[in-house]
Protein backbone atom coordinates (compact mmCIF):
# COMPACT_ATOMS: atom_id res chain seq x y z
CA UNK A 1 0.00 0.00 0.00
CA UNK A 2 2.57 2.17 0.92
CA UNK A 3 4.28 1.58 -2.63
CA UNK A 4 1.11 2.45 -4.43
CA UNK A 5 1.20 5.77 -2.26
CA UNK A 6 4.53 6.74 -3.49
CA UNK A 7 4.31 5.73 -6.93
CA UNK A 8 1.47 8.03 -6.69
CA UNK A 9 3.29 10.97 -5.29
CA UNK A 10 5.69 10.22 -8.07
CA UNK A 11 3.75 10.48 -10.71
CA UNK A 12 1.96 13.55 -9.00
CA UNK A 13 5.47 15.28 -8.82
CA UNK A 14 6.64 14.48 -12.31
CA UNK A 15 3.02 15.91 -14.02
CA UNK A 16 3.88 19.23 -12.12
CA UNK A 17 7.21 19.37 -13.42
CA UNK A 18 6.05 18.76 -16.72
CA UNK A 19 3.36 21.78 -16.12
CA UNK A 20 5.91 24.01 -15.07
CA UNK A 21 8.04 23.64 -17.98
CA UNK A 22 4.82 23.77 -20.49
CA UNK A 23 4.29 27.17 -18.95
CA UNK A 24 7.73 28.33 -19.01
CA UNK A 25 7.89 26.85 -22.64
CA UNK A 26 4.58 29.23 -23.43
CA UNK A 27 6.41 31.98 -22.85
CA UNK A 28 7.47 33.58 -25.57
CA UNK A 29 9.92 36.21 -25.68
CA UNK A 30 8.46 39.91 -27.11
CA UNK A 31 10.44 41.85 -29.20
CA UNK A 32 9.57 45.15 -30.40
CA UNK A 33 10.77 46.15 -34.36
CA UNK A 34 11.30 49.40 -35.69
CA UNK A 35 12.36 50.33 -39.65
CA UNK A 36 12.78 54.34 -39.72
CA UNK A 37 13.43 54.52 -43.79
CA UNK A 38 16.18 57.06 -44.34
CA UNK A 39 16.62 56.98 -48.29
CA UNK A 40 15.03 55.54 -51.05
CA UNK A 41 17.44 54.29 -54.35
CA UNK A 42 16.24 53.42 -57.55
CA UNK A 43 12.99 51.62 -58.77
CA UNK A 44 13.60 49.12 -61.35
CA UNK A 45 9.93 49.01 -62.72
CA UNK A 46 10.56 46.02 -65.27
CA UNK A 47 11.71 43.69 -62.40
CA UNK A 48 9.97 45.51 -58.81
CA UNK A 49 13.31 45.63 -57.34
CA UNK A 50 14.14 48.70 -55.28
CA UNK A 51 17.19 50.07 -52.95
CA UNK A 52 16.79 51.10 -49.23
CA UNK A 53 18.57 52.88 -46.95
CA UNK A 54 17.25 52.51 -43.26
CA UNK A 55 17.56 51.93 -39.42
CA UNK A 56 16.68 48.48 -37.71
CA UNK A 57 15.77 48.63 -33.89
CA UNK A 58 15.02 45.33 -31.73
CA UNK A 59 13.55 46.28 -28.07
CA UNK A 60 12.70 44.08 -25.71
CA UNK A 61 12.87 43.13 -22.03
CA UNK A 62 12.83 39.82 -22.11
CA UNK A 63 16.78 39.70 -23.79
CA UNK A 64 19.48 40.50 -23.12
CA UNK A 65 21.81 41.59 -26.40
CA UNK A 66 25.18 42.39 -24.16
CA UNK A 67 25.25 38.37 -22.93
CA UNK A 68 23.83 37.46 -25.63
CA UNK A 69 23.81 38.32 -30.10
CA UNK A 70 20.28 39.19 -31.42
CA UNK A 71 18.20 36.71 -32.78
CA UNK A 72 18.43 35.94 -36.70
CA UNK A 73 15.99 37.28 -38.71
CA UNK A 74 15.28 36.76 -42.58
CA UNK A 75 14.59 39.58 -45.09
CA UNK A 76 12.24 37.35 -47.08
CA UNK A 77 11.29 39.71 -50.17
CA UNK A 78 14.93 40.42 -50.81
CA UNK A 79 18.56 40.75 -49.19
CA UNK A 80 20.91 43.33 -46.93
CA UNK A 81 23.99 44.80 -48.76
CA UNK A 82 25.56 46.50 -45.99
CA UNK A 83 25.14 47.09 -42.24
CA UNK A 84 26.84 49.57 -40.17
CA UNK A 85 26.65 52.17 -37.18
CA UNK A 86 25.85 48.97 -34.93
CA UNK A 87 24.54 49.69 -31.50
CA UNK A 88 24.35 47.41 -28.73
CA UNK A 89 22.67 47.87 -25.11
CA UNK A 90 21.39 45.68 -22.68
CA UNK A 91 17.70 45.27 -23.95
CA UNK A 92 17.87 47.76 -27.36
CA UNK A 93 20.11 46.84 -30.28
CA UNK A 94 19.97 49.03 -33.53
CA UNK A 95 22.12 48.88 -36.73
CA UNK A 96 22.20 50.26 -40.28
CA UNK A 97 21.41 49.00 -43.11
CA UNK A 98 21.52 49.00 -46.87
CA UNK A 99 19.60 46.51 -49.09
CA UNK A 100 17.87 45.56 -52.02
CA UNK A 101 13.86 43.89 -52.42
CA UNK A 102 11.81 42.78 -54.79
CA UNK A 103 7.64 43.35 -54.65
CA UNK A 104 5.22 42.70 -57.37
CA UNK A 105 3.94 44.81 -58.97
CA UNK A 106 0.71 45.10 -61.01
CA UNK A 107 1.01 47.44 -64.15
CA UNK A 108 -2.61 47.03 -65.43
CA UNK A 109 -2.37 51.01 -64.52
CA UNK A 110 0.47 51.86 -66.36
CA UNK A 111 1.92 54.33 -66.68
CA UNK A 112 0.07 55.34 -63.50
CA UNK A 113 2.27 53.42 -61.58
CA UNK A 114 2.01 51.77 -57.92
CA UNK A 115 4.29 50.07 -55.75
CA UNK A 116 4.18 48.54 -52.18
CA UNK A 117 8.53 49.18 -51.36
CA UNK A 118 7.93 46.64 -48.88
CA UNK A 119 10.39 45.08 -45.92
CA UNK A 120 9.69 41.77 -44.82
CA UNK A 121 11.42 40.82 -41.59
CA UNK A 122 10.88 37.24 -40.30
CA UNK A 123 12.47 34.85 -37.78
CA UNK A 124 13.99 31.82 -38.35
CA UNK A 125 14.43 28.55 -36.29
CA UNK A 126 14.69 27.67 -33.73
CA UNK A 127 12.47 31.14 -32.87
CA UNK A 128 8.89 29.65 -33.96
CA UNK A 129 6.46 31.81 -32.91
CA UNK A 130 6.27 29.67 -29.29
CA UNK A 131 9.81 31.60 -28.48
CA UNK A 132 9.49 34.72 -30.29
CA UNK A 133 7.12 37.33 -31.22
CA UNK A 134 7.34 40.28 -33.05
CA UNK A 135 5.72 43.63 -32.31
CA UNK A 136 5.65 47.29 -33.71
CA UNK A 137 7.62 49.64 -32.53
CA UNK A 138 5.98 52.87 -33.46
CA UNK A 139 8.49 54.99 -31.54
CA UNK A 140 11.72 53.82 -33.93
CA UNK A 141 9.62 53.12 -36.93
CA UNK A 142 8.57 55.99 -39.92
CA UNK A 143 9.97 57.74 -42.68
CA UNK A 144 12.63 60.89 -42.39
CA UNK A 145 11.17 64.21 -43.27
CA UNK A 146 14.36 65.44 -45.05
CA UNK A 147 14.16 66.54 -48.44
CA UNK A 148 17.51 63.56 -49.42
CA UNK A 149 14.09 60.92 -49.19
CA UNK A 150 13.27 61.19 -52.50
CA UNK A 151 12.68 59.71 -55.77
CA UNK A 152 12.61 61.53 -58.92
CA UNK A 153 8.58 60.50 -60.73
CA UNK A 154 7.44 59.06 -57.72
CA UNK A 155 5.38 60.66 -55.07
CA UNK A 156 5.87 59.04 -51.52
CA UNK A 157 2.70 58.09 -49.09
CA UNK A 158 2.84 57.36 -45.60
CA UNK A 159 4.21 54.15 -44.71
CA UNK A 160 2.32 51.53 -42.44
CA UNK A 161 3.74 48.65 -40.02
CA UNK A 162 2.30 45.80 -38.81
CA UNK A 163 2.73 42.33 -38.05
CA UNK A 164 1.39 39.14 -38.98
CA UNK A 165 2.27 35.19 -38.37
CA UNK A 166 3.83 33.09 -40.76
CA UNK A 167 3.03 29.30 -41.04
CA UNK A 168 5.41 27.00 -43.17
CA UNK A 169 5.60 23.20 -42.75
CA UNK A 170 8.55 22.98 -40.36
CA UNK A 171 6.46 26.07 -37.96
CA UNK A 172 4.68 28.94 -37.63
CA UNK A 173 6.82 32.51 -37.33
CA UNK A 174 6.37 36.16 -36.45
CA UNK A 175 6.86 38.60 -38.89
CA UNK A 176 7.22 42.32 -38.86
CA UNK A 177 6.15 44.00 -42.19
CA UNK A 178 7.19 48.09 -43.24
CA UNK A 179 5.65 49.09 -46.50
CA UNK A 180 6.07 52.99 -48.07
CA UNK A 181 3.60 53.25 -50.93
CA UNK A 182 4.83 55.42 -53.80
CA UNK A 183 3.10 55.89 -56.69
CA UNK A 184 4.23 58.10 -60.46
CA UNK A 185 3.59 61.74 -60.11
CA UNK A 186 0.22 61.91 -61.80
CA UNK A 187 0.84 65.61 -63.69
CA UNK A 188 4.35 64.24 -64.51
CA UNK A 189 2.31 61.35 -66.46
CA UNK A 190 -0.32 63.38 -67.87
CA UNK A 191 2.09 66.14 -69.30
CA UNK A 192 5.20 63.52 -70.77
CA UNK A 193 2.60 60.43 -71.71
CA UNK A 194 -0.23 61.47 -72.89
CA UNK A 195 -0.22 65.12 -73.70
CA UNK A 196 1.74 63.62 -77.06
CA UNK A 197 -0.51 61.02 -77.86
CA UNK A 198 -3.53 63.48 -78.05
CA UNK A 199 -1.59 65.72 -79.80
CA UNK A 200 -0.66 63.20 -82.45
CA UNK A 201 -4.34 62.16 -82.70
CA UNK A 202 -5.17 66.16 -83.26
CA UNK A 203 -3.57 65.94 -86.33
CA UNK A 204 -5.82 63.42 -87.75
CA UNK A 205 -8.55 64.61 -86.12
CA UNK A 206 -7.79 67.61 -88.55
CA UNK A 207 -8.10 66.56 -91.42
CA UNK A 208 -12.18 66.97 -91.18
CA UNK A 209 -11.30 70.57 -91.63
CA UNK A 210 -9.71 70.02 -94.74
CA UNK A 211 -11.65 70.01 -98.45
CA UNK A 212 -12.33 66.61 -100.13
CA UNK A 213 -10.52 67.70 -102.74
CA UNK A 214 -7.09 67.17 -100.80
CA UNK A 215 -8.24 63.91 -100.29
CA UNK A 216 -4.67 62.63 -101.20
CA UNK A 217 -3.44 65.18 -98.84
CA UNK A 218 -5.26 63.61 -95.90
CA UNK A 219 -4.11 59.96 -96.47
CA UNK A 220 -1.10 61.28 -96.55
CA UNK A 221 -1.48 63.43 -92.96
CA UNK A 222 -3.31 59.98 -91.17
CA UNK A 223 -0.50 57.76 -92.75
CA UNK A 224 2.31 59.42 -91.15
CA UNK A 225 0.30 60.23 -88.05
CA UNK A 226 -0.48 56.73 -87.76
CA UNK A 227 2.66 55.46 -87.69
CA UNK A 228 3.95 58.24 -85.17
CA UNK A 229 1.14 56.84 -83.02
CA UNK A 230 1.76 53.31 -83.27
CA UNK A 231 5.63 54.09 -82.77
CA UNK A 232 4.77 56.15 -79.91
CA UNK A 233 2.75 53.85 -78.23
CA UNK A 234 5.28 50.37 -78.70
CA UNK A 235 8.63 52.60 -78.12
CA UNK A 236 7.88 54.95 -75.65
CA UNK A 237 4.34 54.19 -73.75
CA UNK A 238 5.23 50.80 -72.99
CA UNK A 239 9.00 51.20 -72.13
CA UNK A 240 10.34 50.21 -68.89
CA UNK A 241 7.42 47.67 -68.18
CA UNK A 242 8.04 43.73 -69.21
CA UNK A 243 5.59 42.52 -71.97
CA UNK A 244 2.26 41.76 -70.06
CA UNK A 245 -0.63 39.77 -71.15
CA UNK A 246 -3.11 42.02 -70.30
CA UNK A 247 -4.03 45.47 -71.39
CA UNK A 248 -2.16 48.40 -69.56
CA UNK A 249 -4.05 52.28 -69.04
CA UNK A 250 -1.80 53.09 -71.83
CA UNK A 251 -3.08 50.75 -73.67
CA UNK A 252 -6.67 51.37 -73.35
CA UNK A 253 -6.33 55.01 -73.88
CA UNK A 254 -4.14 54.16 -77.31
CA UNK A 255 -6.89 52.00 -78.70
CA UNK A 256 -9.16 54.69 -78.31
CA UNK A 257 -7.00 57.43 -80.00
CA UNK A 258 -6.87 54.92 -82.55
CA UNK A 259 -10.41 55.35 -83.12
CA UNK A 260 -9.65 58.68 -83.82
CA UNK A 261 -7.54 57.76 -86.62
CA UNK A 262 -9.88 54.97 -88.39
CA UNK A 263 -12.74 57.21 -88.30
CA UNK A 264 -10.77 60.03 -90.36
CA UNK A 265 -10.01 57.19 -92.65
CA UNK A 266 -13.71 55.85 -92.88
CA UNK A 267 -14.39 60.23 -93.62
CA UNK A 268 -11.89 60.48 -96.44
CA UNK A 269 -13.76 56.98 -97.99
CA UNK A 270 -16.95 58.11 -97.69
CA UNK A 271 -16.05 61.56 -99.46
CA UNK A 272 -14.67 59.41 -102.53
CA UNK A 273 -17.91 57.32 -102.19
CA UNK A 274 -20.41 60.16 -102.27
CA UNK A 275 -18.19 62.17 -104.92
CA UNK A 276 -18.40 58.80 -107.55
CA UNK A 277 -22.12 58.40 -106.57
CA UNK A 278 -23.26 62.17 -106.54
CA UNK A 279 -21.14 63.47 -109.09
CA UNK A 280 -22.47 66.74 -109.81
CA UNK A 281 -24.94 66.74 -106.92
CA UNK A 282 -21.51 66.66 -104.60
CA UNK A 283 -21.75 70.31 -103.48
CA UNK A 284 -19.93 71.68 -100.17
CA UNK A 285 -22.98 71.32 -98.61
CA UNK A 286 -22.93 67.57 -98.37
CA UNK A 287 -19.11 67.48 -97.46
CA UNK A 288 -19.87 70.20 -94.59
CA UNK A 289 -22.30 68.05 -92.95
CA UNK A 290 -20.93 64.47 -93.25
CA UNK A 291 -17.85 66.30 -91.56
CA UNK A 292 -19.97 67.93 -89.14
CA UNK A 293 -21.29 64.10 -88.33
CA UNK A 294 -17.73 62.73 -88.02
CA UNK A 295 -16.57 66.07 -85.93
CA UNK A 296 -19.33 64.97 -83.27
CA UNK A 297 -19.02 61.21 -83.66
CA UNK A 298 -15.72 60.71 -83.43
CA UNK A 299 -14.76 62.02 -80.26
CA UNK A 300 -17.89 59.92 -78.85
CA UNK A 301 -16.56 56.72 -80.74
CA UNK A 302 -13.27 57.02 -78.82
CA UNK A 303 -15.03 57.56 -75.18
CA UNK A 304 -16.97 54.53 -75.96
CA UNK A 305 -14.13 52.16 -76.70
CA UNK A 306 -12.36 53.73 -73.84
CA UNK A 307 -14.83 52.61 -71.54
CA UNK A 308 -15.13 49.17 -72.96
CA UNK A 309 -11.16 48.08 -72.49
CA UNK A 310 -11.63 49.87 -69.23
CA UNK A 311 -14.60 47.28 -68.28
CA UNK A 312 -13.23 44.54 -69.81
Amino acid sequence: MKILILIALFAISLVSIDNAFAEEAKTPIKMKIGIEIMNIGEINKETGAYELFFWVSETSDDYDFTKQPPPIIDYENGYVEEITAISVKEHFYKFKARGTFFNAMDYREHPFNKLNLAIHIKSVIPNTLDNLQFEVDQKFSGIRKESFVSVPGWEIKDPYFFVSNQTYPWGEFSRFSAVVPVESSTTGVILKYFVPAILIAAFAFSTYWIPASYSDEKIEILAATLVGAIFYHVTYLSAGIPSVQYLTFADKVMLSLYTVFGMSLLNVLLHKKLEHELKENYTVLVERNLNIKFRILTPIFAIIVLLITIMI
